[in-house]
């Protein structure tokens, strides 16, 4: 005999919330998996953008790398390239529409998603790349403007670097949070600034061979950062599309405890 509709039992299911938070939890990344996509440790945010939107680090980061790793050639000097005097104006196109357009779309982006520190980074470097790309374009008249005194442009351009290396000194600091790749790459540039400006002192004032070891120098670090962040790109590049092998990128924020993960252990 058949029983009543209404006490036909129906299979056991989950509750809608354990569901949807399961479900969380697979699209949700662990903590080491986290920094390395975002470059920080993961902080509470209010809504779900990082489950809707794709990843912008990458965006950012292949931009940055297509202007950085052809400038630091043309500073070095490699096959000719930059004339041997490190004139690297040939990349100005990358330098507007590469770098400077991509990190300032990779810093609005992770700002969006509430990663401040990436944030900061792309937005500040991709104001170094559009500064850097608009001092070699003529209408700007950064370098004509002081008329036969290159010498002071050069000065005066050199302050600017050194405080791009106290910017990346702070960074790198910071950046001990998140993994060795971007520690890396962000000390290789607290010393390519200062190279970088000591090139410009030591040629306001005629000393070119010095000016030319310095830029060279700077040059090589940077171009020891480029490195570190191809690998570190082709990792994220990797993840995005689930490759079966995982590039390591030494997490430290396993090492280094959060201010606020301190704060809830002394409270337990």
């Amino acid at each position: 005999m058949s029983r009543n509709h209404d006490e036909i039992e129906t299979p056991p299911h989950k509750h809608h919330g354990v569901e949807e938070l399961e479900d969380i939890n697979i699209l949700k990344p662990t903590p080491s998996h986290f920094e390395k996509l975002y470059l920080q440790p993961e902080q509470a945010v209010a809504g779900k953008l990082r489950l809707t939107f794709g990843n912008p680090t990458p965006i950012a980061l292949g931009g940055f790398l297509l202007a950085n790793t052809p400038a630091t050639i043309m500073l070095m000097g490699w096959r000719g390239a930059g004339g041997g005097t490190g004139n690297a104006s040939a990349g100005i196109g990358s330098y507007y529409y590469l770098a400077a357009i991509l990190l300032y779309f990779g810093g609005a982006a992770e700002w969006v998603l509430g990663n401040t520190f990436p944030s900061v980074v792309f937005f500040t470097f991709g104001g170094f790349w559009g500064t850097f790309g608009a001092t070699l374009t003529p209408f700007y008249n950064a370098i004509n403007g002081y008329g036969e005194e290159v010498a002071d442009f050069y000065n005066s351009f050199a302050f600017f670097l050194v405080f791009m290396a106290v910017l990346c000194l702070f960074y790198t600091i910071a950046a001990l949070r998140t993994n060795i790749c971007l520690v890396i790459i962000l000390a290789c540039f607290t010393i390519t600034f200062p190279c970088l400006s000591a090139a410009y002192f030591y040629g306001a004032v005629g000393m070119a061979t010095l000016s030319k070891s310095c830029r060279v120098v700077g040059a090589a670090f940077a171009f020891a950062a480029s490195m570190v962040a191809w690998y570190l790109w082709f990792s994220m590049i990797l993840e995005a599309v689930d490759f079966p092998i995982s590039l390591p990128v030494g997490d430290l924020s396993k090492y280094i405890k959060g201010k606020s993960e301190k704060a809830k252990r002394d409270m337990v």
